[in-house]
């Protein structure tokens, strides 16, 4: 699950045993309502400059893409 996952007035259903999103660079959810079953361990990552895949506006550092714009 690398990347974004824009649910806002849905729901995201997690039916693992295994563990999720664990080797993703980043994953954003947004969602109304998330349900986990099974017992999946959902791991939500930060580290966007892992990966190629953008980042949506708002979302993780920026750091020193201010200096970059006049």
């Amino acid at each position: 699950m690398l990347g974004t996952i824009y649910l806002p007035a849905g729901r995201l259903i997690v039916d693992s045993s295994q563990p999720v999103a664990d080797l993703s660079a980043y994953t954003v959810i947004v969602a109304r309502q998330i349900n986990l079953y099974e017992g999946p361990n959902l791991t939500l990552n930060a580290n966007y400059g892992a990966t190629s895949v953008p980042v949506p506006d708002g979302v993780g550092p920026k750091s020193g893409t201010a200096a970059l714009r006049s």
